[in-house]
């Protein structure tokens, strides 16, 4: 068997092809972060994107398996364990994670360590408030130094140092209890521990920030706390005010008496004719009249110094001070420039005003008072029956400056002003309003001005009640009226007309057995028979008279009248077919309408000579048809209905139709019967009128 060809390929062909290759880009794998710099680098994203990471440094916090922290040679970085236990602060391990986005800077999530040994904690980084403001060094380890303002314990474990940055203060978690020894209030410190705060995580915003110290061995003092006896005695005037030696960082002792205590938020001291703030560094109790000598921190409140972080050294109790009466409300304010303004910040002061308008909210009632000119905002922090709008109150508490504007020069003057009382007894009600207050007075005027429409309105129903009961009592009137003249006429006719008919008819019968010309009796009988016709005619309109359906509006039923005796009287059927529902009518209307029904059956029997007639009768909405149609031998049309001489029936028909607004057309064919069509417009439905009652 021959052995196969190798496989030739041409060299162009090569060349492409290792072209390709070459131009194919290789495959990275991520590129390992080894320090904690590189970590605290990264962008949101990139963090995002759980990048390896393989660091090798000092555990210098640990806080839970969520919350550990790496120092190396570069920086530091937080990171949350896969599974316990926990390493030790000053642990040297090495580290594999994955990075990923904390609250604030980029971490490490999922992580696993060794440790290779223990080494001591690296220094702290010294810093001032703002680096730790602007978070430079956050979560590294730094030292700051500043004045003790106080130490109080944060739970069974922990304290919480307040220390004085220059003008800024932060706090100092410890996670050891409060230590023993000297104190260490103004004391001047220098502590090491980690750089934290307060996060807002949904903007990734530092919000406050403090620090984190293991224990007290990372407490320095660099100046001890003064003898209570070197603490310098100053005045209400001398807070904050200049001075060359400039200790306003230090501690002061100052006295005065307790005008008003509002617990957490600041006691209230006067001296002499100056009032000022003071906050204690721990819940502290006073009441009004107590004469307190305490030590504190000069501080600047919104336009008035204040003590803050007091202690109190003694306290003698005494009478309560007595408000100082502001003649009015204004002077709170006093104007922009004047060398007096501001003058009753932190005082307990008495106004008189008129209550515009009040307000509940979480820190209690506020009520706005007002003077000639300015309003001021008086506040109860209890629950307060407030009094009505208009009365005028006797507001007492203490006088607090809330915000401050720019004045001539470098002065500043008071802005917003309130009044805050020690509970509902500061607000006393001098005079109540009138009952007749504008928006009261305003319910009335309304209420009467509806009581006028409505009374209008009702009035205009009752007229139009009126004149449709006066409608419906005058149209049962005439019905009433029409009906006993139709019994009175057939009474009449009854009595006299058919009476007389009567004897003339036994007249004739005696004259007919008497005459013996056959002339004469041909004569008589004629004229007995005529007699009889005009009686049937008589007693026919009498019964007519009489009829309750046409006074009832019944119009079918009066109908089937007619079709009863013209069945009675003939050989043909004669029937009424109500195809719909027919409203009730007028009388007069239903009596001409049965009289161009009786009409046209009488000449579909007589003249066209008619076995069936069907009287049918429908109702619309707006029209009423009636249809009298026979199968007799028909006429026509077009010269029958203007009528023959001695020929009225036609003609009556037509001008019964013209008495009701009705329509009248006949539809004949010669040896096919005849049709008479009635279309009568229907009015809106009349007023409901009782039925009178048929006389028999």
């Amino acid at each position: 068997m021959p052995l196969a060809r190798p496989l030739r390929f041409p060299p162009a062909l090569l060349l492409l092809l290792a072209f390709a290759a070459s131009a194919l880009p290789a495959q990275e794998s991520p590129r390992v972060l080894t320090t904690a710099l590189e970590v605290r680098s990264l962008s949101p994203a990139e963090a995002e994107r759980g990048l390896p990471v393989r660091l090798r440094g000092v555990v210098v916090f640990v806080e839970s398996v969520s919350a550990l922290f790496l120092q190396d040679e570069t920086s530091t970085a937080f990171f949350r364990l896969a599974t316990p236990p926990l390493p030790r602060v000053g642990d040297e391990i090495e580290l594999t994670a994955k990075t990923r986005l904390g609250l604030y800077l980029p971490g490490l999530d999922n992580a696993a360590y060794r440790v290779l040994g223990r080494k001591p904690l690296p220094p702290g980084i010294p810093v001032q408030y703002d680096d730790l403001h602007f978070s430079r060094y956050h979560y590294q380890r730094v030292t700051v130094e500043g004045i003790v303002r106080s130490v109080l314990p944060l739970g069974p474990a922990r304290s919480v140092i307040r220390l004085a940055l220059g003008s800024r203060v932060i706090d100092v978690r410890v996670e050891a209890p409060p230590r023993a020894g000297p104190p260490l209030i103004d004391s001047r410190i220098r502590i090491t521990g980690l750089a934290a705060g307060l996060i807002n995580s949904p903007r990734r915003q530092l919000v406050q920030p403090y620090l984190r110290a293991l224990d007290w061995t990372e407490l320095e003092v660099v100046t001890p706390a003064p003898p209570a006896s070197a603490v310098p005695v100053v005045s209400a005037e001398e807070l904050l005010a200049f001075r060359v030696d400039g200790l306003g960082e230090r501690r002061v002792r100052i006295e005065g008496i307790v005008a008003a205590d509002f617990g957490a938020d600041g006691v209230f001291l006067l001296q002499g004719a100056n009032a000022f703030a003071v906050r204690f560094g721990r819940p502290t109790s006073v009441v009004p009249g107590d004469a307190v000598t305490l030590a504190g921190f000069p501080s600047m409140e919104r336009f008035s110094a204040s003590v803050v972080d007091a202690e109190l050294i003694s306290r003698l109790p005494g009478a309560p001070p007595a408000p100082v009466a502001v003649p009015v409300l204004d002077e709170l304010y006093l104007k922009p420039g004047d060398q007096q303004s501001g003058r009753y910040d932190g005082r307990l002061v008495q106004v008189v005003g008129t209550l515009r308008d009040s307000f509940k909210g979480p820190a209690g009632t506020t009520l706005l008072v007002q003077g000639p000119q300015r309003t001021l905002h008086v506040r109860v922090a209890d629950d307060l029956a407030v009094p009505p709008v208009g009365s005028v109150l006797r507001a007492t508490g203490i006088c607090q400056v809330e915000t401050a504007v720019f004045g001539p020069g470098f002065r500043s003057d008071p802005g917003l002003v309130s009044l805050r009382t020690l509970g509902p007894a500061g607000v006393e009600v001098l005079r109540r309003p009138s009952w007749w207050t504008p928006r009261r007075l305003t319910a009335v005027l309304a209420a009467l001005a509806g009581l006028t429409v409505v009374s209008g309105l009702w009035i205009a129903f009752l007229r139009r009640q009126v004149r449709r009961q006066t409608e419906a009592l005058r149209h049962r009137i005439g019905l009433t009226a029409a009906h006993e003249e139709r019994q009175r006429i057939a009474r009449e006719f009854h009595d006299t007309l058919e009476q007389e008919l009567a004897g003339v008819s036994l007249r004739l019968d005696a004259l007919a057995t008497r005459v013996a010309d056959e002339k004469g009796r041909t004569l008589v009988v004629a004229s007995r028979n005529l007699v009889t016709r005009i009686q049937t005619e008589t007693r026919d309109l009498i019964s007519d008279l009489r009829d309750p359906a046409e006074t009832a509006g019944d119009l079918v039923t009066a109908l089937g009248t007619v079709a009863q005796r013209c069945t009675a009287e003939s050989d043909a059927e004669v029937r009424v077919d109500p195809l719909t529902p027919v409203p009730a009518l007028p009388a007069a209307t239903v009596h001409d309408l049965r009289m161009i029904a009786r009409e046209s059956v009488s000449n579909a029997l007589r003249h066209g000579r008619a076995t069936h007639v069907s009287i049918e009768v429908s109702a619309t909405a707006d029209r009423l048809l009636l249809r009298i149609v026979d199968n007799g031998c028909g006429f026509d049309p077009a010269a029958a209905p203007l009528g023959r001489r001695g020929h009225f029936g036609c003609a009556g028909i037509r001008e019964r139709g013209r008495k009701i607004a009705a329509e009248v057309a006949w539809h004949s064919t010669l040896q096919r019967g005849t049709t008479v069509e009635v279309l009568l417009p229907l009015a809106p439905a009349p007023v409901s009128v009782p039925s009178v009652p048929s006389v028999p």
